[in-house]
């Protein structure tokens, strides 16, 4: 359902104003974390079904287990094939936690190997997200849960894939008001990650920070005098979305040295030790979220280098500049683009505006296209048009990539 708006003296969020700095494990109980590490690595094994939240969970934390991270890593590439080749069940979410698992290894989630040539899993989770998307418009609901939903925004997101912004605004505006800890941790941190975006509208910006802060004012309220959210399982995800939404609530609505001292008070327990709640939890105790694998840098990943110009001989001041961009392998335009000026401003700019198709080029140096003059900027490799739109586009190492102002 949509939600009402909040009158404004009752919310508490949108600002600038910070939150207090990630709390963090004290010293002396820093061996409760690294032993609970260290069981859920146990919990890897060639006859144990391999879980992608226990893979996010060992690559988020500090003692790196490379091992264990390897060989589950391997076990989820070769299920994620099988589902897909076999047509076995594989839900939305299911897909979309398989490919945050596989990103925070580095590992290219769209070109899993097969006997056939290759599988790409976020083109899959593309396709299930907007089945579940045209679900909750025609009947209501999804086809799984809101949770699974909230799952794939937050991987097309930490992708950079462009969906992320039509499905994080349907998400914004059908969630309901009250889904459930659980499930408004996963949506909070995925319309953080969305807000993160470039190229994000104005229209799209809006729902999600209004949906954020009622999202966040229902985990905040969840609170307990103990420091539990929710309830003790509930506590690790709701940690990981006051940790990744730190800057949308104001200092002192989270009493997150509390909730640490009750989550490390249970280790010795054993509360948590099934791998689904140590996997969900682990992530609070080192300071991160599924949203950190977004900023994971990939040393290993090769880069490339892109040749880009822009020419103007059609109307008013002609202008041409050209320009060398170096990236990681797999760079979308956009990104090359963005890049190009962040480099030199003041020889390059553009604007865009999104559409169905991703991101659409519609000024570049303050020239904008005119459907009176019949006139747009046409992207070419070398001299020929491209097929895709600059935010799907992916250029290769020693590309040519001219943007010229042209009549149609």
């Amino acid at each position: 359902m949509q939600w009402l708006a909040v009158c404004a003296g009752i919310l508490l969020f949108i600002c600038s104003t910070r939150a207090d700095a990630v709390c963090t494990v004290p010293d002396v109980k820093k061996g409760l974390v690294s032993a609970l590490e260290l069981d859920l690595a146990h919990t890897v094994a060639p006859c144990i079904a391999p879980d992608p939240s226990v893979l996010l969970a060992l690559t988020l934390g500090k003692n790196f287990n490379s091992k264990a991270i390897k060989m589950l890593k391997e076990q989820l590439v070769e299920d994620a094939v099988k589902k897909v080749q076999q047509g076995l069940t594989f839900t939305s979410g299911k897909v979309a936690l398989y490919v945050l698992a596989l990103r925070s290894t580095c590992f290219d989630p769209t070109n899993l190997p097969c006997s056939s040539g290759k599988i790409d899993l976020v083109q899959v989770l593309k396709r299930k997200t907007q089945d579940e998307i045209t679900n909750i418009k025609k009947k209501g609901s999804p086809l799984t849960t809101y949770y699974q939903v909230s799952l794939d925004v937050l991987a097309l997101c930490v992708m950079s894939s462009p969906e992320a912004f039509q499905a994080g605004e349907a998400l914004a505006k059908y969630i309901p008001k009250d889904p459930g800890v659980d499930t408004a941790a996963v949506a909070v941190m995925a319309c953080t990650c969305v807000l993160g975006m470039d190229s994000l509208t104005s229209k799209t910006m809006q729902a999600l920070k209004l949906t954020l802060s009622q999202l966040i004012t229902l985990i905040l309220k969840a609170q307990k005098p103990d420091g539990t959210i929710g309830n003790i399982y509930s506590t690790g995800l709701a940690g990981q979305a006051l940790t990744a939404a730190q800057a949308y609530y104001p200092k002192g609505g989270w009493k997150c040295s509390t909730t640490m001292d009750k989550v490390l008070s249970e280790i010795p327990k054993n509360t948590f030790s099934l791998p689904g709640p140590a996997s969900q939890v682990l992530p609070f105790l080192q300071g991160k979220s599924y949203v950190s694998v977004k900023g994971m840098l990939c040393a290993h990943v090769p880069s490339i280098t892109v040749e880009f110009t822009i020419l103007n001989d059609l109307t008013g001041e002609n202008f041409k500049y050209s320009t060398e961009v170096s990236g990681p392998e797999g760079s979308t335009l956009l990104q090359v683009m963005e890049k190009a000026a962040a480099n030199n401003p003041k020889d390059f700019s553009f604007t865009t505006e999104q559409s169905s198709f991703g991101a659409y080029v519609t000024s570049i140096n303050h020239l904008y296209g005119s459907t009176n003059e019949r006139t747009y900027w046409q992207f070419l490799s070398g001299h020929v048009p491209l097929d895709k739109g600059v935010s799907t586009y992916i250029p290769v190492n020693e590309e040519h990539i001219l943007a010229i102002f042209s009549k149609y």
